[in-house]
């Protein structure tokens, strides 16, 4: 996928989410992490992978 593409897509789902609270804040929030897209973007970048995996690690 077109990383610019996948980059508006992440945001999207963080602006989507300010409109919620609570729970559904997270739910929506957390539609990203399901779907890896913070990964896709950072494939080439092993700093950042592991970023995201010790980031994913701690909200676990």
């Amino acid at each position: 996928m077109d990383k610019g593409f996948l980059r508006e897509l992440v945001v999207a789902f963080q602006i989507i989410a300010e409109n919620y609270s609570g729970e559904e804040q997270k739910v929506v929030r957390s539609i990203a992490d399901g779907y890896y897209l913070e990964e896709a973007l950072a494939a080439d970048g092993p700093v950042k992978l592991a970023e995201l995996e010790a980031l994913r690690d701690a909200r676990d």
